[in-house]
């Protein structure tokens, strides 16, 4: 029962008809608007869509389910995986003299690291339209807490790339992250949902620089450990908040607003790789995501490296700077969804692809200012700067997802995200080959903003403009329900979700 008396399995099958679904069908098509509206499975704290549950708003201080619930399981589990994923990078200078590896030894050990991404993310996307964002995302925090646990028996630069590779696995939970936003909030406000979520989870890039340099002087404060033995024991704590966040995720959270997971689809799981793969503006949108978070992951390998080599300052000061690139995230990628969600309510989806291209153009522009700055103290602040730009146009490029393919959303954050990795590997391999870091930033800056002004081909079709109102037609189909708005955000659920 739903609390109120109702039995869920009642409601859902009267919900069944009402929707217009035959018997053994799992197909909701957003939008569908026939007959009354069916009954959530729950009370709500926020407004929604009467017909998709989808809310149309957010309470960042809420953690009432199933919208805020899901949203914060989002994010956290995304900032714990990206602790994991990149906890490497500020302890590489250690890793690297007791290895006795050289830069490019390192680099190749990151390629391997946002490489594996690559492949997860195109493969987990299709998978969680198929069995939702909950399941996906707990299968994969469990999977990279595994080689977490072993990174501190590396040997060599073989089993370095090898235990980076299983550990960049966890990359993919980006898209469980924006899936599962997108799964619970309206399109009119995913462009900020998706960005805060995103942002926030993206701080891991920038957390565990300072954490990872704390862990390792920690294990320092010991007497009988050396600095081997404090970088290989620092691995343990990143692994064992892996599998804190799986639980947390799989039993507080549910799929979708209708608790259990509804597919919006009906084609076969290579049915629906194919219809994203064919279209254009999905490729579109890969490349855009390949100089933005791509080079964002680049640098989030790369940072602190570039400051004690170039500037000569310790360990322990590079990686804190390196954190400050990441910690932008804060507040940085939502700057971006917001803007892109107020020039859509002023211009459409016209709006949305201006602003982004704005972004872009400017991270090209601020990137290659910064890899000429040979000053310390300047070279942070330019940092920081362009740290802004990048973060704010992966906020703006995940505006547009939920516009392409509304029914595949999950299979298009993969394709995308995918593209965020693909590009941080291309950018890998060129470091390998040029003369040096400030260079290949130079190069870098250039690419970005040929790629920025490419941007121009996003045609992207707004699939409901009737709703991008504030006014009278756009809060005629909205539901609102309080009281629950102070349920116990640890409270565990009770509905079916699996």
């Amino acid at each position: 029962e739903d609390g109120r008396g109702t039995s869920i399995v009642s409601a859902a099958i009267g919900n069944m008809s009402t929707l217009g679904l035959r018997a053994g069908s799992s197909t909701i098509v957003e939008g569908d608007r026939r007959g009354a509206p069916p009954k959530p499975f729950m009370e709500f704290s926020l407004t929604y869509d009467p017909y998709t549950h989808k809310a149309k708003e957010y309470k960042i201080t809420s953690c009432a389910r199933p919208h805020m619930r899901a949203f914060h399981l989002a994010w956290t589990s995304f900032l714990i995986a990206f602790i994991a994923w990149f906890s490497f990078a500020p302890l590489g200078p250690a890793i690297k003299e007791t290895l006795d590896l050289d830069d490019t030894d390192i680099l190749i050990a990151n390629v391997a690291s946002v490489g594996s991404t690559v492949l997860a993310r195109f493969a987990i996307g299709p998978i969680m339209d198929v069995i939702g964002p909950r399941l996906g995302q707990t299968g994969l925090l469990v999977f990279s807490a595994i080689p977490t646990y072993f990174a501190g028996l590396i040997q060599g630069l073989g089993g370095l790339a090898t235990v980076r590779a299983l550990t960049g696995v966890v990359g993919a939970t980006f898209v469980g992250c924006q899936f599962w936003c997108s799964l619970m909030f309206t399109k009119e406000i995913a462009g900020t949902v998706n960005a805060l979520a995103g942002g926030w989870g993206n701080l891991g890039g920038g957390i565990t620089q300072a954490i990872m340099i704390g862990i390792y002087n920690m294990n320092l404060a010991f007497p009988t450990c050396d600095e081997e033995c404090a970088w290989r024991n620092a691995f343990y704590i990143p692994a064992t908040a892996l599998l804190c966040a799986a639980g947390l995720v799989y039993y507080l959270g549910d799929d979708c607003p209708k608790g259990q997971y509804v597919r919006e689809s009906t084609k076969t799981h290579a049915g629906a790789i194919a219809s994203v793969a064919k279209n254009i503006q999905v490729w579109i949108l890969v490349v855009q995501y390949a100089v933005c978070f791509g080079v964002e992951l680049h640098v989030n390998n790369t940072a602190a490296l570039y400051y004690y080599n170039r500037f000569g300052v310790s360990l322990t000061t590079a990686g804190l700077v390196a954190s400050l690139f990441g910690l932008m995230n804060l507040f940085a990628r939502a700057w971006g969804g917001m803007l892109s969600d107020y020039t859509y309510r002023k211009w459409g989806m016209t709006g949305r692809k201006y602003i982004h291209i704005t972004f872009t153009i400017g991270e090209g522009v601020a990137l290659i200012v910064f890899s000429r700055i040979g000053d310390f103290g300047a070279a942070i602040f330019m940092m920081i700067i362009f740290s802004l730009f990048v973060q704010s146009a992966e906020g703006s490029t995940f505006a547009i997802v939920p516009y392409v393919d509304p029914s595949h959303t999950g299979s298009v954050c993969g394709f995308v995200g995918a593209g965020g990795n693909m590009g941080a590997v291309l950018w890998g391999v060129m470091f390998i080959f040029t003369s040096s870091f400030a260079a290949g930033y130079l190069y870098l800056g250039v690419i970005v903003i040929a790629v920025g002004i490419t941007g121009l081909a996003i045609n992207v079709k707004d699939t409901d403009p009737g709703r991008r109102g504030v006014g009278a037609a756009a809060k005629a189909n909205t539901y609102k329900e309080s009281s629950a708005d102070g349920r116990n955000c640890l409270e565990i659920k009770n509905n079916p979700v699996v």
